[in-house]
C-alpha cells in the first residue's frame, strides 16, 4: 500500500477494479468466515446515522454498510447504495427486498464519480472501497460536495497488516510468470499512516478528522477455507495471475505457509487491522 502520488483518474482502472470484485461477487462474504459484514456494522455503529438520514453508501458491495445503515434511519430516512459490479448491485438490491427495507435504492454507480447534486446526503460511507479508486482525493474532495453542511463521512481503509498473513501470501509470486500483477489499491501512499491519510481527508475538504484502529480476528477452520476466502478479496488478482497449470502448485506452497502460522493452539487466525476515518464535511 505503498510507493508515489495517487495516479490520475482513468475510466479503465474503476472497470479493472469492477471486474474483479464481478468476478469474486457468487462468494463474496460466503465461505464461512465473514469478513465484509461486521466491518461494515462497525462502520455504521462508529458514524451514527440517525432516523430520517439520507446516506450515501458507495462500493456498497454486498451490503455490508446499506442494510446496517438503513435500520438505523428508519422508514423516514434513505439509504443509496451504488457499485460499478453488477452482481453487487443485484445481490444488494435483493438482500434489502428480503428485509423489507423499501428505503433502500441500489443503482450502478462509480464511487469515484457519484452522479447525484451537491447537498444530496447527511452521511457518506466508504468501507474499504477509497483506497481502490484512482484517484482518492478527487473522490474525497466529490462525496464533501455531495454532503450537506455538517454532513459525515465515516470510511475504513487498512492498517498494518498481520505478518502472519503476508508469510502465506508470499508464498505466490514465485509461480506468476510476469511477476505481481497491478493489484486494485496497491501503492496508494496517503493510506500508508495515519498522518498522510488525515492529511488526505482534511484537504478534500474536511474537518475534525478522527482515525480509530478496530481490530477483527478471522478464524479459519483449515488451510482449504484460508483458500477460498482469499478468492473472494481483492487479491484474487494474483490468483488468477498464476498458470492454471501451476495454480495447484501454488494452493500446496500456500497451505505449507498456513500450517506454519498456526498457534500454539494449532488454530489459523488472523488479525486485520483497519482504521475507520470519521470527519465533517465544512460548511460551504
Amino acid at each position: 500500500m505503498e510507493s508515489g502520488s495517487p495516479r490520475s483518474t482513468a475510466p479503465d482502472d474503476v472497470a479493472e477494479v469492477a471486474g474483479v470484485y464481478e468476478r469474486a461477487a457468487a462468494t463474496y462474504d460466503r465461505t464461512g468466515v465473514e469478513f465484509f459484514a461486521p466491518l461494515g456494522r462497525r462502520l455504521v455503529d462508529s458514524a451514527r446515522p440517525d432516523p430520517g438520514h439520507h446516506v450515501l453508501d458507495v462500493g456498497c458491495g454486498h451490503g455490508a454498510c446499506t442494510l446496517p445503515a438503513a435500520e438505523a434511519v428508519g422508514p423516514q430516512g434513505r439509504v443509496t447504495a451504488i457499485d460499478a459490479a453488477p452482481a453487487m448491485v443485484r445481490r444488494t438490491a435483493e438482500l434489502a427486498a428480503a428485509r423489507g427495507l423499501h428505503h433502500v435504492v441500489v443503482q450502478s454507480g462509480d464511487a469515484m464519480r457519484p452522479a447525484f447534486p451537491p447537498h444530496s446526503f447527511d452521511l457518506v460511507l466508504a468501507g474499504l472501497v477509497v483506497f481502490l479508486l484512482p484517484d482518492p482525493a478527487a473522490a474525497l474532495g466529490r462525496y464533501a460536495h455531495l454532503l450537506r453542511p455538517g454532513g459525515r463521512l465515516a470510511m475504513s481503509s487498512f492498517g498494518p497488516v498481520d505478518p502472519r498473513f503476508l508469510h502465506v501470501t508470499d508464498a505466490l509470486p514465485a509461480f506468476l510468470p510476469d511477476g505481481l500483477p497491478d493489484i486494485p489499491g496497491r501503492g496508494q501512499s496517503p493510506f500508508g499512516s495515519k498522518e498522510s491519510l488525515a492529511r488526505l481527508v482534511a484537504g478534500a475538504g474536511f474537518t475534525g478528522v478522527d482515525i480509530q484502529d478496530v481490530n477483527l480476528d478471522l478464524r479459519f477452520s483449515g488451510p482449504g477455507q484460508w483458500w477460498d476466502w482469499l478468492w473472494q478479496t481483492g487479491g484474487r488478482v494474483v490468483l488468477e495471475a498464476v498458470p492454471p497449470e501451476r495454480l495447484p502448485d501454488a494452493r500446496a506452497a500456500a497451505y505449507r505457509r498456513m500450517e506454519e502460522v498456526r498457534d500454539e493452539h494449532g488454530e489459523l487466525t488472523v488479525r486485520w487491522n483497519v482504521w475507520f476515518t470519521r470527519a465533517t464535511s465544512r460548511a460551504r
